[in-house]
């Protein structure tokens, strides 16, 4: 026995050993070629950023304005929390009290690290980096850690504080973090929990008793992991966000007869992560399955253009959103919707407003502007959904009529139809709850194309937010977009204030505005919760 042990052991440090030469995960490409370096070279010198230099004075002058009115929005919020929430995950802003959300660890004041450092409010991010040195990870608060959003979150903000500020002690409660993560990845495929016991380490479903997840929750951990490998050296973060897409890969595909994912680049949302087969055949863009894409195209910014398999699945499946996952409204709009098989849904969410300023940014790089084109069509949709309303937000969720499709009218209620006669969309959700995807997307058109008409919009979202969702202490969302407080002279509040507000929304407004050098676009990338990671790090290939 002791001889087999001996053996076994050796056998193990021969595999280990041998793990060292293999190519890391996403390097090859799908075909199983190393990235062509000639072109990575050649990629590594293209720029995405606008040339600003033509900005008259004036311009210049009210971009600051606008820039500080937005600052003095944040701090006005901030504030608030500080009164009587501050180290808390959220503030209650309507009931003046802390909530525990995030597992009691801070997720507000971690998630909002690099928007104090971008606005340059240098003691408040003195005070919240003394706080964030006084977490214990190990305490859970009495909550399961959703896996998906303490990523995001937690491990993307303090990430984002380390590039910015280099401080040790970021990077430091980062690795604590991820390593009491990393438990949730001990699976018979490598595919995480939704949900964690941090105590335990033991995993769950977010629906109990089962093993489901979905898209997103799998594929957003490609950017995190990697910029955490590349920091410490240690592949291990990186090898297992990549595992994920690899038994993604192997385990479905569009030729198999039983397979729910029938259509190339379209995967499902639904997902078992015993099986690693998708549950579903229902493929979006929106909740549930965005920053999964996302993740596939700006991992490979992230990487310096190393991680071809990345590359690879994002052309094939922006290739497939063109020709499956878009309709044009009747009022002449092009919109993503939900794809089931043969059928299109239009129906759309505001998470899938992600896509034009993504979709901008690969289209720049790669030299595409037929993608460029779509972007700013998808742009100009998803702005639609804003413009239309008195408040000048935009609704959760609605549905479009498709051009030439009159069953979608007559499906509607009557009440969604009469929407489409006012708005030309009907509001399935009608609320805003301080989202930032289309501001996101708005940002980042603006600085790669120069175009004003970009950051007017924002703007004029940002009045909307002043009037409809500004309460004493803070900013909390709106009940229906089509009603405006100037005009009833009622405020009609949703009582929620995630920490995206701080980490996302304001930081892409003021940002908007801000000086264009402040987070240029050809030296960081930002995650899916607007955290900015550096672009600036040389990777070959290893850590």
């Amino acid at each position: 026995m002791k001889v087999q042990l001996v053996s076994a052991w050796m056998l193990g440090l021969a595999l280990a050993n041998a793990q060292v030469y293999q190519p890391l995960g996403g390097v090859l490409d799908r075909d199983g070629n190393p990235a062509n370096m000639e072109q990575v070279s050649e990629l590594r010198t293209r720029t995405v950023q606008h040339d600003f230099s033509d900005e008259t004075v004036e311009q210049r002058d009210t971009r600051r304005e606008r820039a500080d009115a937005v600052k003095k929005g944040f701090i006005y919020a901030w504030n608030g929390y500080k009164k009587y929430a501050y180290g808390a995950d959220e503030l209650d802003v309507l009931k003046k009290k802390p909530k525990t959300t995030r597992n009691g660890w801070g997720a507000t004041l971690v998630d909002a690290l690099d928007t104090l450092w971008v606005m340059g409010l240098d003691d408040e991010f003195r005070q919240a980096t003394e706080m964030v040195s006084k977490i214990n990870f190990h305490n859970d608060g009495g909550q399961l850690a959703k896996v998906f959003e303490t990523n995001i979150r937690y491990v993307g903000g303090l990430l984002s504080a380390y590039d910015l500020s280099k401080q040790d002690i970021f990077l430091k409660k980062a690795v604590e973090l991820v390593d009491l993560l990393m438990p949730a990845f001990n699976t018979p495929l490598g595919l995480p929990w939704q949900m964690l016991n941090i105590t335990t380490g033991q995993g769950s479903s977010e629906t109990a008793g089962t093993s489901s997840t979905n898209l997103a929750e799998i594929g957003t951990f490609q950017m995190e992991f990697f910029r955490l490998s590349q920091l410490t050296g240690n592949a291990t973060y990186h090898e297992a966000a990549q595992k994920v897409i690899t038994v993604m890969l192997e385990k479905n595909s569009p030729r198999d007869p039983s397979s729910k994912y029938t259509i190339p680049g379209m995967y499902p949302i639904d997902f078992d992560m015993m099986s690693g087969r998708f549950t579903g055949s229902s493929a979006y863009w929106g909740g549930g399955g965005d920053s999964f894409y996302e993740y596939t195209i700006k991992t490979w910014f992230l990487s310096d253009f190393m991680l071809h398999r990345n590359l690879d699945i994002w052309r094939e499946s922006i290739q497939a959103l063109r020709e499956y996952g878009l309709a044009e409204s009747s009022d002449g709009y092009l919109f993503p919707g939900f794809v089931d098989g043969a059928k299109f849904y239009p129906y759309v969410d505001t998470f899938t407003n992600f896509i034009p300023g993504t979709l901008g940014l690969a289209s720049k790089l790669v030299g595409s502007d037929t993608y460029f084109e779509l972007a700013e069509r998808l742009l100009e949709a998803g702005y639609s959904v804003f413009e239309k309303m008195p408040s000048n937000l935009g609704a959760e969720a609605i549905r479009f009529v498709r051009r030439n499709v009159g069953s979608d009218y007559l499906q509607l209620s009557a009440q969604g139809r009469a929407q489409v006669d006012a708005y030309g969309i009907s509001l399935e959700r009608p609320y805003y709850v301080l989202r930032p995807e289309l501001i996101e997307s708005l940002f980042l058109m603006y600085r790669m194309t120069g175009k004003q008409e970009y950051a007017d919009m924002v703007w004029k979202i940002w009045q909307g937010i002043q009037r409809n969702c500004r309460v004493e202490n803070g900013f909390v969302g709106t009940a229906n977009v089509a009603v405006d407080a100037a005009t009833t002279g009622v405020l009609n509040t949703v009582d929620s204030t995630e920490s995206f507000w701080f980490a996302e929304t304001l930081k892409y407004t003021y940002l908007t505005f801000a000086d264009h050098d402040v987070i240029n676009l050809d030296q960081w990338v930002f995650t899916t919760e607007a955290h900015p990671l550096s672009r600036t790090f040389a990777f070959d290939g290893t850590f």
